[in-house]
């Protein structure tokens, strides 16, 4: 008896087995497809992303080998054609160093538009956008356009918890200096000189200029009153 009861039992597992399947068998079947379609596109786009990427190395590192050698505006051309299809990553690389070669070119305009960009560039990290606005202020400031230099650097200098916040407090120093502000920049070399955790040629370099200021204002103090004097 326990037999026939196995066999009924079994019979109506496959009865039930089959009616599932009568009714989601397609769903079942469609979803297993999309399975393995997913998983294809998914491999052969990475595989096509790695090739796409190793391509883009080598002409990145050709460009590059372009500009060490000639350092020319054709070559920071090519660098900013490069960059323009290139993946993300080699893109950035690809316009920070176009920019530099233009500078190095003589053709500043060029850089500070190309780091001009960088800066403004809201999909970069904030951490390369400064790296970029660092640049455009000291481009600045060798065109002599000493406001547009301020304007540039005075949100990183101003920072305290920027990483390059010293780095902006001496280009704010230059700044000052070269805008014969001798009381700003004095203040500015004072606040690097200073710092905590400033490194040691930073810190030298901002006690030479706050001496070099102190001397230099002592010397045209001295002269003023010998000048007073003998009027």
């Amino acid at each position: 008896m326990s037999d026939i009861f196995q066999e009924v039992d079994e019979d109506l597992r496959r009865e039930r087995l089959k009616r599932v399947w009568d009714r989601y068998g397609i769903v079942v079947i469609a979803a297993a497809l999309l399975i393995i379609v997913i998983t294809a596109g998914y491999r052969g786009y990475d595989a096509w992303q790695t090739s796409r990427e190793r391509a883009a190395g080598d002409l990145f590192v050709a460009a590059l080998e372009e500009a060490e050698a000639t350092r020319t505006t054709s070559a920071a051309q090519t660098l900013a054609a490069f960059a323009e299809d290139a993946p993300a990553g080699y893109a950035m690389l690809a316009r920070f160093r176009a920019a530099t070669v233009y500078a190095q070119a003589d053709q500043p305009e060029q850089a500070r538009e190309m780091f001009a960009a960088l800066v403004a560039d809201s999909k970069l990290k904030p951490i390369y956008r400064d790296i970029a606005r660092m640049r455009l202020a000291q481009i600045e400031l060798d065109l002599g356009e000493t406001d547009a230099a301020r304007q540039t650097i005075a949100v990183m200098a101003e920072d305290p918890n920027n990483p390059y916040s010293a780095s902006a407090q001496e280009l704010m120093g230059l700044i000052a200096y070269a805008a014969n502000d001798m009381a700003g920049a004095q203040r500015w070399f004072k606040t690097v000189r200073d710092g905590a955790n400033v490194p040691p040629g930073l810190r030298a370099r901002a006690r030479f200029m706050v001496s070099l200021i102190t001397q230099s204002t002592d010397t045209a103090a001295a002269s003023d009153a010998a000048t007073g004097e003998t009027n």
